[in-house]
């Protein structure tokens, strides 16, 4: 009885020094006028700014402002007026959408991170994650293209080699193994979905293989093409799973990292690119533009 007692004081103990942690808020979006105080000391804020349970806020008329508190939630606040950031602890509720979780971390990592390392971080934060595979004796393919998802666009599927072959051979297999496509490489190590599409059926999955001169594979990767409702669907409820203010570059971005979590690359390299055309001052979707292209051969 006593041993269960103390399990029950120390369990009360954690959870009374968990609610007392302090919030931390980070700045995500603003439009408008949009002010910080800080030890008696405003400034306009900014994205990436870090606030603390202290810190007061000031949004003006015809303004707004979104924040992501504790790397889990978003909230918007769009009513003129001051407040004290103390008053949205029940905001910082842990978001349960594991749409967007993955996401606001990755945003709070990027933002809090002086020297960003997007070509990496980006995908530490993604599901698909895995270790490069090796589908024969000279040719490493990553293991985030053993599934394709496909809706359109052009997309390189590439590889690595680190032998001196420089003839590939890659073939494409309806369901049943019956092949569809071939085509053998001897310049460059990639091959282009657009070179193919259409030959895919809507909602189809299909393998392909990929192997050197004189090599043999019998590994099988899968794509699959999506017909435009069920992608759209897809998309819509993407940009639904923020309900919060986002400009339309930074909802570009969002996109582009669901998308890419989502093994859509080719749209996902749409959305990325669109991202950093609407804010080319921003170094974030600069970086991860130019991270997604070196990642994915894309010249």
């Amino acid at each position: 009885m006593k041993f269960i007692q103390t399990l029950l004081f120390f369990a009360f103990i954690s959870t009374s020094l968990m609610a007392q942690k302090p919030n931390s808020f980070l700045i995500y979006s603003v439009k408008g006028s949009v002010t910080v105080t800080e030890d008696k000391q405003s400034s306009k804020a900014q994205i990436g700014k870090l606030l603390t349970d202290k810190s007061k806020i000031t949004i003006g008329p015809n303004s707004l402002v979104s924040i992501i508190c504790n790397e889990n939630s978003l909230f918007s606040l769009v009513k003129p007026g001051a407040y004290n950031m103390v008053q949205f602890k029940d905001s910082c509720l842990v978001n349960k959408s594991s749409i967007t979780s993955n996401y606001l971390k990755f945003i709070w990592n990027q933002l809090t991170t002086p020297k960003g390392n997007p070509e990496k971080n980006r995908k530490s934060y993604m599901n698909n994650l895995g270790a490069v595979s090796r589908s024969n004796i000279s040719i490493w393919i990553d293991s985030r293209l053993d599934t394709i998802n496909y809706y359109n666009g052009s997309f390189p599927i590439s590889w690595k080699c680190y032998s001196d072959v420089t003839e590939f051979d890659f073939q494409l297999f309806e369901p049943g193994s019956k092949s569809i496509f071939k085509k053998t490489i001897t310049t460059g190590t990639t091959v282009d979905i657009a070179e193919f599409a259409g030959k895919l059926k809507n909602n189809t999955p299909y393998n392909w293989t990929l192997k050197a001169k004189d090599e043999e594979n019998t590994e099988k990767k899968v794509l699959i093409k999506w017909d435009k409702a069920s992608y759209s669907k897809l998309v819509a409820k993407f940009r639904a799973a923020n309900e919060r203010f986002e400009t339309e570059a930074e909802q570009s971005f969002r996109l582009g990292f669901l998308l890419e979590s989502a093994r859509f690359y080719s749209e996902a390299y749409q959305y990325y690119k669109n991202a950093a055309q609407l804010s080319p001052d921003t170094e974030l979707y600069n970086k991860t533009l130019e991270a997604f292209r070196k990642d994915y051969h894309i010249e």
